[in-house]
């Protein structure tokens, strides 16, 4: 069968031939087993890994036990209001001896058992299993100087809530921070971090499946069939927005899922903040993917096999790690200079923006610049990789190397006939 001459005089109009591809591509990469199985697991793992972070996480909120041997009112109370004082919730657990103190304490339902002491000796005792540290501690001091202090000014006829008051009004303390709270900021900065890794992971497997996608038809010749009523850029926009769209629509399911399952385990609380947050992380990952995808469906019209893919694709592959590793390290110093420097630069301000959007780092004059910068840089990397593919696409034989993509220099190698426009 002899290959179709490919004049770039397209039968099919742009849209229609563009939507006509992108179609054939989410139909045919969304019923395939590996896509289903893969993005299963994803779900689970997101799932499960929030359901076990809520597990160990939701710890900090439960009460701290303290069990009291026998009856004594005034040490719970003392007890209770040591623990409202350090922002402990503290739950109370009467024991009836010292025997039943040991075996709470042993079993672990206990943090600690307080009694009264010997006569002569001290005037409490507490059993612990590990050692009397950390809250618990902290609780039980303040608890037993608490009310070593009430009983003292009863003694002497003082009034607790009258020098209470006194003191309270003695020691009032006036904080100004010189660099204010940020309500939220730590939910924000969660949703930015987890937008940075399916920005990454997005580039790889989207980016890989658009490149592998282009060299496969390439392989076998379908796209010497395509190009015969579609022109070679229309094919390389449906590609990459089919798949831009299986990757985004993968980011909403494994996004939402997250969310969802965070916000009823309590591990984020989504408030309306963190909510406008998911806005920029969008922006910037639909950003990101398309500087990524455009160049790397360029590297799939450099080569003519599979094997040859790998060393094409590894400049792309060490600069998305390089946007990945910019802001997992970037997230703790997002006010240095460096990273205010870096933000401005595409292909990292995808990764770092958004963090720095969250941290409230940003003005709105840096949020419009940046967004700028990457469209250009969007546009710069739109025009290489169409320059790339249409000179590429239909050339077989050795790698096409970047310098001689870009020159459209012809070298002498099996080819088919080049298309126009």
């Amino acid at each position: 069968m002899s290959t179709p001459k490919t004049t770039g005089g397209a039968t099919l109009g742009p849209t229609r031939a563009i939507s006509l591809i992108a179609r054939r591509e989410i139909t045919t990469r969304v019923r395939t087993r590996s896509f289903l199985i893969t993005n299963a697991l994803m779900l689970v793992l997101i799932i499960g890994g929030l359901i076990v972070a809520s597990i160990f996480t939701g710890g900090d909120d439960k009460p701290e036990k303290i069990g009291i041997v026998g009856t004594n009112a005034a040490l719970s109370q003392s007890i209770t209001q040591a623990g409202t004082l350090s922002g402990t919730s503290v739950e109370i657990v009467p024991l009836a001896d010292a025997a039943a103190a040991r075996t709470q304490v042993d079993a672990g339902d206990v943090s600690v058992a307080l009694g009264t002491g010997a006569v002569g000796g001290p005037a409490y005792t507490a059993i612990t299993k590990d050692g009397l540290s950390g809250t618990s501690e902290t609780i039980v001091r303040t608890a037993l100087a608490q009310l070593a202090q009430r009983e003292a000014l009863a003694r002497n006829n003082i009034d607790p809530g009258a020098f209470g008051e006194a003191q309270q009004t003695a020691s009032s303390l006036d904080v100004t921070q010189t660099k204010p709270d940020k309500p939220d900021e730590g939910q924000r900065l969660a949703i930015a971090y987890v937008g940075v890794i399916l920005l990454l992971f997005a580039i790889m497997t989207g980016g890989a499946m658009v490149s592998a996608g282009v060299v496969e038809e390439k392989t076998s010749r379908v796209v010497e069939l395509l190009l015969a009523t579609i022109r070679p850029l229309h094919l390389l926009w449906g590609k990459i927005l089919g798949i831009g769209a299986i990757t985004f629509g993968q980011l909403v399911l494994l996004g939402g899922a997250g969310l969802i399952t965070a916000s009823v385990t309590g591990v984020l609380t989504v408030p309306s903040a963190a909510i406008s947050m998911l806005a920029a992380v969008v922006v910037w990952f639909l950003l990101g993917f398309l500087f990524f995808a455009t160049l790397y469906a360029a590297t799939g019209a450099m080569v003519s096999r599979q094997e040859e893919l790998g060393s094409t694709t590894a400049p792309l592959t060490i600069l998305s790690i390089g946007v990945l590793y910019a802001g997992i390290f970037g997230i703790n110093s997002l006010d240095s200079s460096f990273i205010k420097a870096l933000s401005w630069i595409p292909p990292f301000s995808a990764s770092l923006m958004p963090m720095r959007i969250a941290a409230g780092e940003t003005s709105t004059l840096q949020v419009v610049g940046t967004i700028v910068i990457m469209i250009a840089a969007c546009l710069a990397a739109v025009w290489v990789a169409s320059r790339v593919y249409q000179r590429s696409i239909l050339r077989t034989g050795s790698k096409v190397s970047w310098s001689e993509a870009l020159r459209g220099s012809r070298a002498t190698e099996k080819s088919t006939p080049t298309p126009v426009g």
